[in-house]
């Protein structure tokens, strides 16, 4: 078919940066096309204007945060609802699922859906909960494109027309041709405002105990002022280290200290000894303990198969226990080297650079 408008929808930081890459990767091939977009600064960015509506009121992430913001999730699904009632020829959905796939599920019954392609840029974790979302996948949905190395065949397996062409953020690093620096410690909390609520007063008390002043990662969704403002917030105090934005800033790394995430995996591709930690309000644990069926969090882990790097989850996320974990793979010894090589072999497992152009000229075939 021929494509011509074009709609992405990214309700999260991680997603804002893949619709960017997706759509300059589009672009490129077809500059005439007509895009527009949910997502944030990235998107903006890419689109050379602002997107229609904004991380700030897509943002919610657990059980409870969007039980207290059900309204706003709501309100969000009547005006995406309107704005994919009009005449798009191609939609991208970004990451996203508990949103995107109840879009596409609706899509599905309108009249106009066969006038268009609809695609998931970054499968769903049907793997690891809720695998009755596949059967969304499989009849929504024109295409689903993998980001992990794995999920294509259990995703075909159960009749989802599912791709992996390897990961985009190998492309962020691989180019990066700045100079690696000297970095001790590397503080990577999240980018939802809940997130660093729970995990900012544990990550500045690890690094106050392991006497580090760290750098600070802040995601393009915040401002560097409002970034500091928010750190300063949480902390009822000045943050003590460096604030410097997007990952490709920690590049150098001695060690980091990361949320459970995309930037696990980030983190992975830039060879950096890590500790994952992550915290929920109790409700959600509670549910997702429940249903979960892995025995991992993190990305490297779940693309390696095994515990390569260590994960400390609610009541175990303490300054003591990230400490004692980070103090092991500081020292040269055995246990860093052997973290160093699972990170290669990680590494090595998402295949090579390129993906979202292979991404971009798939989607063209569809």
């Amino acid at each position: 078919m021929a494509i011509k408008r074009v709609f992405i929808l990214a309700g999260e930081a991680s997603g804002d940066v893949l619709g960017a890459e997706i759509l300059r990767a589009l672009r490129s091939v077809q500059p005439d096309w007509y895009f527009d977009a949910w997502g944030g600064p990235e998107l903006s960015r890419a689109l050379g204007k602002p997107v229609l509506r904004g991380l700030e009121s897509l943002a919610f992430m657990g059980f409870l945060d969007v039980l207290r913001n059900s309204r706003s999730v709501l309100a969000n699904l009547r005006e995406a609802k309107a704005i994919l009632a009009e005449p798009w020829d191609l939609v991208l959905l970004v990451d996203y699922p508990g949103f995107n796939l109840r879009l596409a599920k609706w899509m599905a019954k309108r009249p106009w859906r066969s006038e268009r392609r609809v695609v998931q840029l970054v499968a769903p974790s049907v793997w690891a909960w809720k695998e009755s979302r596949v059967e969304i996948l499989a009849k929504a949905f024109d295409a689903v494109i993998a980001l992990l190395p794995f999920e294509p065949e259990f995703l075909q397996q159960r009749g989802v027309n599912a791709s992996y062409f390897g990961h985009p953020a190998l492309d962020r690093y691989e180019s990066d041709s700045s100079t690696s620096q000297s970095f001790g410690l590397v503080l990577a909390p999240g980018s939802r405002r809940s997130e660093l609520e729970r995990l900012v007063p544990v990550f500045a008390a690890t690094a106050e105990r392991l006497g580090q002043i760290p750098l600070w990662i802040r995601p393009s969704s915040w401002t560097e002022t409002q970034y500091r403002v928010l750190l300063r917030g949480i902390l009822n105090a000045e943050p003590r280290g460096t604030i410097a934005q997007g990952m490709g800033s920690a590049k150098g790394a001695r060690l980091a200290l990361v949320a459970s995430g995309t930037a696990t995996l980030e983190l992975g591709i830039l060879g950096i000894p890590m500790v994952v930690a992550y915290r929920v309000d109790p409700l959600s644990f509670a549910i997702a303990k429940r249903l979960v069926t892995v025995k991992h969090v993190s990305l490297v882990n779940l693309v390696l198969g095994r515990g390569a790097v260590a994960e400390h989850l609610q009541e175990s996320c303490n300054a003591e226990n990230l400490a004692r974990e980070l103090q092991k793979i500081n020292a040269e010894g055995p246990e860093r080297a052997q973290m160093l090589d699972d990170l290669t072999e990680f590494r090595s497992m998402l295949g090579h650079s390129g993906a979202m152009d292979r991404i971009a000229h798939y989607v063209l075939t569809l």
